[in-house]
């Protein structure tokens, strides 16, 4: 009797380690995946794995289809589908090979994009980490004033930098307090998307032309970036 339910427990592991093995074949649950992924995309926004749910069926059809779904957005489509954080419960996708140059983008595109790079430049120029207060004003410095409308980065700044980047994952906000007797400070830093999609090198690049200055002169803040971004690895 006690052999017969060890066996059944047995046939019953084997059951369940075959059904955890990834699907190697397209089928329709592997299409309605995709297709969610796809149409979400271009929206920048983090995609969860409760949101794929419902076209995978539960949690283990999605987790077997995964890796080839994976696989199908980065061969066909130059898409990675990146987890953003340890458990992979959320995913960003970014292109595999990221915008070289601004003329890739259409009109619409470049205004949002350079206001980007120049916030990423500033962070970076500060060790990776900006209080909000010295970002902004640094902007004004520019003449780019959060609050009003711009002629060329349109209606509202801080909308762009506070919810837009911020969703998008391009920038990542922390609060800090170091005392209860002080005020908490809000800080600014490169989101996993910005460290998909950019490499330091170009931020190098544009500060060197934006900033009228040698590639040389950025070489210790580069150093400092690539410290810390193998620290974070």
């Amino acid at each position: 009797m006690a052999s017969t339910s060890r066996a059944a427990r047995s046939q019953n592991a084997n059951l369940s380690q075959a059904t955890q093995q990834p699907v190697r074949e397209v089928d329709a649950k592997v299409r309605a995946i995709l297709n969610y992924i796809l149409d979400h995309t271009a929206q920048k926004i983090p995609i969860k794995d409760k949101d794929l749910l419902a076209a995978a069926g539960n949690k283990n059809e999605l987790k077997e289809r995964l890796p080839l779904v994976s696989e199908l957005l980065a061969q066909r489509f130059g898409i990675l589908l990146t987890p953003l954080d340890a458990t992979s419960k959320t995913f960003i996708c970014t292109a595999e090979e990221p915008v070289a140059s601004i003329h890739e983008l259409t009109s619409a595109q470049r205004p949002q994009f350079t206001l980007l790079c120049i916030i990423l430049m500033y962070i970076f120029l500060r060790g990776n980490r900006i209080e909000d207060s010295k970002l902004y004003g640094i902007l004004e410095l520019l003449n780019i004033h959060p609050d009003e409308e711009h002629g060329y980065f349109g209606a509202s700044v801080r909308k762009q930098i506070e919810e837009t980047f911020v969703k998008h994952q391009y920038l990542k906000r922390e609060r800090s307090q170091l005392s209860a007797y002080d005020d908490p400070k809000t800080f600014f830093l490169w989101g996993p998307r910005a460290k998909a999609e950019f490499t330091f090198e170009q931020i190098v690049k544009f500060a060197s032309r934006l900033l009228n200055q040698h590639p040389k002169i950025f070489e210790h803040h580069l150093s400092m970036a690539q410290e810390g971004l193998n620290a974070e690895q």
